[in-house]
């Protein structure tokens, strides 16, 4: 069997490494370099943990010390397969033309379960989401007449919300405490059975004391509970398009909906012409919008916030999902909204249309 172990691999102690990924690849790619790649969800990145050159006769081994996690195994097209890997686990690769990439991977409970979940996933967006976004699109690409976009707008964001309960669902009911958890973490809703999640990751963190994931989860639920009902909203600040700087603390004494929104965001763009309507409705009320675009391109805001005439005030450091903005109020998924109180404290989430202007009605009553 020959082997080339490069990165983050050892050699000598092969009993005691953190697990083993062994078997052979396919014929079409033996003889060439395999990558192992672990995946940082909060920070967004992919690091190489292992490089293995494949044997001539396609056989692989690569025993690596390292915490478990999900990790990526790189083949030499690009083709990436998704692994959730426990402590211990030895995996088992298998040529088979019927498998996904035509390599079957077998010994991971965890991995099993964790492309249960994506498999689940897909199917739940095919069902929930994609019918009411593609009706939603059509009609916005045809010029249809606001009332019908603000229909077709509340069953996307409904279905959207619809969606991320199910996965809290199979999260709890099928991943459990596996290492596929910490990827269905990024998915979770957190005002759907907060309760049994936090919950869940405190029966993850006595599994498996110390890594770097539990932690991970831990911080997650923590910044959930931060930005519950009843909590003070996080601060914010940054520049408009004018390139003046405003903060979320100058609004503090008026009820503020705290908008996060995108270019690309079709509920959010027809949620951006009511917002227009609400102020004026309310000029003469201590109520304000103060929004956070989410564009990683300043173009694109720009011209957004044109077209949808955005005349309230508005920040955006153009880093799109890796703004720090977005990760102060968890904003996973977008349209996202919190309303705040004259002293700051979240009083409602994700109000939308007519839930909006209910809330508004009563609050100023």
């Amino acid at each position: 069997m020959g082997l080339l172990l490069l990165i983050g691999v050892h050699f000598s102690n092969f009993a005691q490494a953190s697990f083993t990924i062994s078997g052979s690849v396919p014929d079409a790619i033996a003889g060439k370099t395999l990558y192992l790649e672990r995946e940082d969800i909060e920070a967004k990145s992919l690091s190489i943990v292992a490089e293995v050159a494949s044997a001539s006769n396609g056989d692989v081994l690569i025993s690596v010390d390292a915490e478990p996690g999900i990790y990526s195994l790189v083949l030499p097209d690009g083709a990436r397969i998704a692994l959730a890997i426990a402590q211990g686990q030895s995996l088992t690769l298998t040529p088979d033309p019927s498998a996904p990439d035509h390599i079957r991977i077998s010994g991971s409970p965890d991995t099993e379960r964790f492309r249960a979940y994506e498999s689940f996933r897909k199917d739940s967006l095919a069902r929930l989401v994609y019918p009411p976004r593609a009706a939603l699109n059509e009609a916005t690409a045809r010029g249809a007449d606001p009332e019908t976009l603000a229909i077709l707008s509340k069953q996307e964001v409904d279905g959207y919300a619809a969606h991320r309960r199910e996965l809290n669902d199979f999260s709890l009911d099928h991943v459990g405490e596996s290492i596929a958890l910490y990827m269905t973490s990024l998915r979770w809703d957190p005002d759907y059975r907060l309760e049994e999640l936090a919950a869940l990751v405190n029966r993850f963190q006595s599994i498996h004391p110390g890594i770097q994931i539990a932690e991970s989860m831990t911080q997650r639920i923590d910044s959930f509970q931060r930005t519950a009902i009843g909590a003070a909203g996080a601060p914010l600040a940054g520049k408009n398009l004018d390139g003046s700087e405003l903060t979320l603390e100058s609004f503090r004494g008026k009820i503020t909906l705290v908008d996060f929104w995108a270019s690309w965001c079709v509920p959010c763009r027809v949620e951006n012409r009511l917002y227009g309507t609400l102020l004026e409705a309310y000029a003469d009320e201590e109520f304000a919008i103060f929004a956070v675009n989410l564009d990683d391109s300043r173009v694109a805001w720009a011209t957004a916030s044109k077209r949808d005439k955005v005349a309230w005030p508005q920040i955006s450091d153009s880093l799109g999902w890796k703004s720090s903005m977005a990760a102060a109020y968890n904003v996973s998924a977008l349209p996202m909204s919190f309303l705040l109180d004259a002293e700051g404290r979240i009083i409602a989430r994700n109000l939308r249309g007519e839930a909006l202007e209910a809330k508004l009605e009563a609050l100023f009553k």
